[in-house]
């Protein structure tokens, strides 16, 4: 009786814990199970895109200088753009996804180190994202980035982080503050758009952008939130109203028979007006004007530097890719887009690149243009010795 005993304790004890087993096993499952799914990046681009505005900025009686973009941060219409953007902005607008557009638009604080600013609209209730902290993150992991490239609003690209370093190791970028290096691609217009990661929450605006914008896997942004406090400023300086800003329109391809039959000498040939167009604040429209304006071969072409871009021949565009020495130059025709000139220097400054830039736009101008033949006012002296007949 006694073994019949023992013998069915033991089969109790065994099926108990064969069941404790089981349940062992089961939990790290059903905690797999109950895991919230990780948002795809559609998702994610669908609930930030709301948050992220298209900011527009002109030099002056409604001419669009450049384009930008904006993260709301507070649902009173606080935003936190790239300082760089509006730092001599003459006049502002702000527009956000669902159409409405705000010409009245606030200064409240800036940041020119870390090259972050916060601007205010007189907007209520906006959709404002979740902040995640540094201690949260670790390179390697997803992140996209939400901004308008070239004016192409609430465009989105994905990367991965790649670190969170001193500005100092940074060529360019100056020191004292952290910046967290990117590879989702950016260009311009993407300054002040949102770095997410893949939850939609908040790491950084986007500043920088490295090689002007072409090399494509090294960007930074700055933390988000080491500049929140911005958010609480109370300049409050009143920005010029941007009720005439209109956002670009897509440049118009050269249609394939303009491209083949295209004759860049005649194009130049019958160039009548110039415009200059930066793309950077390293290089200042006034400064590529006055060194072109002190090329004696400038004037004798007859060519005559406009400032509206709407009456302009040709377009010469200037930028400096950040982080670089390298000042760019483009020389493109206003009608059909067809590139006539291009070229680089390397300069210490936008002041010293200019007059580089005039040369060579002079020496690559005359290969499609000669100079005209300017006879001399003074008969040559004869020859020693050569008498008049």
């Amino acid at each position: 009786m006694r073994n019949s005993n023992a013998v069915h304790g033991t089969r109790v004890w065994m099926a108990g814990l064969a069941l404790l087993v089981g349940l062992a096993a089961s939990v790290p499952a059903q905690s797999q199970n109950d895991a919230p799914p990780q948002p795809a990046g559609p998702e994610v681009v669908q609930r930030v895109a709301p948050s992220v505005v298209l900011i527009l900025v002109g030099d002056g009686g409604g001419r669009l200088s450049q384009t930008g973009t904006g993260l709301v941060v507070r649902s009173d219409g606080v935003l936190l753009t790239a300082y760089h953007l509006i730092e001599d902005a003459r006049e502002v607008q702000v527009r956000l996804q669902n159409g409405e557009t705000f010409d009245r638009v606030e200064l409240l604080g800036t940041d020119p180190r870390r090259d972050i600013a916060a601007l205010r609209i007189s907007a209520t209730g906006l959709p404002v994202l979740p902040v995640v902290g540094l201690d949260k993150v670790a390179p390697g992991e997803p992140v996209f980035v939400v901004s308008h490239p070239e004016g192409l609003g609430w465009s989105a690209s994905e990367g991965v982080l790649s670190a969170v370093r001193p500005a100092d190791e940074v060529a360019g970028a100056g020191e004292g503050y952290r910046l967290l290096q990117f590879t989702a691609p950016v260009s311009p217009g993407s300054s002040g758009g949102a770095l997410v990661d893949a939850q939609g929450r908040v790491l950084g605006i986007v500043t920088r952008g490295s090689g002007g914008w072409k090399t494509q896997n090294l960007n930074f942004a700055v933390p988000v939130e080491s500049v929140l406090g911005l958010a609480e400023g109370a300049q409050r300086l009143l920005l010029g109203p941007g009720s005439e800003l209109q956002p670009p329109q897509p440049a118009r391809s050269p249609r394939a028979v303009e491209a083949v039959t295209a004759d860049p000498a005649g194009i130049a040939q019958r160039a009548r007006t110039l415009y200059i167009a930066s793309g950077s604040l390293w290089v200042e429209e006034d400064a590529m004007a006055n060194a072109l304006g002190q090329r004696k071969e400038v004037k004798q072409w007859g060519l005559v530097l406009v400032s509206d871009r709407r009456a302009a021949d040709l377009i010469l565009t200037v930028d400096r890719p950040v982080f670089t020495y390298d000042f760019t130059y483009q020389l493109v025709d206003a009608k059909t887009s067809i590139i006539l000139a291009s070229g680089k220097v390397i300069a210490f400054d936008g002041t010293r690149a200019a007059p580089m830039i005039a040369k060579k736009f002079v020496e690559q101008f005359k290969s499609l243009r000669p100079l005209p033949a300017v006879e001399s006012a003074e008969k040559k002296p004869a020859p020693a010795g050569e008498e008049k007949k």
